[in-house]
């Protein structure tokens, strides 16, 4: 006879409200707080079925989250969440560039940083989006390490500090823009325009056929610089999910 699921029924590697690797045999996900704004964990599933999503949820409310948030998913992905109790929370529209044909240069001096200033990224990122969007260090770095290859990206202000940056990351055939983020202050220069230039040119460059990135339906001056630039957006859009 199946036991119940419980969280005692969940290995728990890592300490909360810190990032924590839960398991329960060949299952296997990894949660952290969604950001240091909002306490609710996020939490992304490496392999597992409904029965493990609903004993980590219980998991991570044992140990003090609100409710608990998936990454984002596509529609053929949502059934064993959806299984698990999670409910659609956000809409997020998924887009999509064709890197065959060329790409127009940036407008302004970008450079790929080896050896970035994760504070100063995080700041610029505080001020450029709301608290529910905002970064962390902890998921900052965790977009940069999405792929097995990425690149960050910056415009420089002139006083060694910077106005603006991206993280594109690198498949065989796509690659993902994770982030673009611009001071409020240098905003309305074309700045982001030149990033998202760069980013797309270097994914080329990396071999992919096509460069992919997400954003809210709500955001529209950020969907119109990506439509202009040639990103469309794919019927099939992507959904954060809640439960708790």
């Amino acid at each position: 006879m199946a036991l119940p699921d419980t969280p005692h029924r969940v290995f728990q590697r890592g300490t909360w409200p810190g990032s924590v690797s839960l398991r329960r045999g060949w299952a296997r996900a990894e949660a952290r707080p969604w950001n240091d704004s909002v306490e609710d964990a996020s939490l992304r599933l490496v392999r597992g079925g409904s029965g493990f999503i609903e004993a980590c949820v219980q998991r991570l409310m044992h140990l003090g989250a609100p409710s608990v948030l998936s990454s984002p998913l596509a529609p053929s992905a949502r059934r064993p969440w959806e299984a698990a109790g999670f409910e659609p929370n956000l809409d997020l529209a998924l887009m999509r560039l064709d890197l065959e044909p060329s790409i127009t240069a940036p407008q302004h001096l970008v450079v790929r940083e080896d050896t970035f200033d994760i504070d100063q990224m995080l700041e610029i990122d505080r001020a450029a989006f709301a608290p529910f969007w905002r970064f962390d260090e902890t998921a900052l770095v965790e977009s940069i390490g999405a792929t097995a290859k990425s690149s960050v990206f910056i415009i420089r202000d002139g006083d060694r500090g910077i106005t603006g940056y991206a993280v594109v990351g690198y498949g065989h055939a796509i690659s993902y823009l994770q982030r673009v983020a611009i001071d409020p202050a240098w905003q309305g220069n074309g700045m982001g325009r030149s990033l998202v230039r760069a980013s797309a040119r270097s994914a080329r460059r990396h071999g992919s056929k096509a460069l992919l990135l997400n954003t809210q339906f709500d955001n529209g001056p950020a969907i119109g610089l990506y439509e202009s630039e040639g990103y469309r957006q794919l019927p099939e859009s992507l959904a954060v999910l809640k439960a708790g």
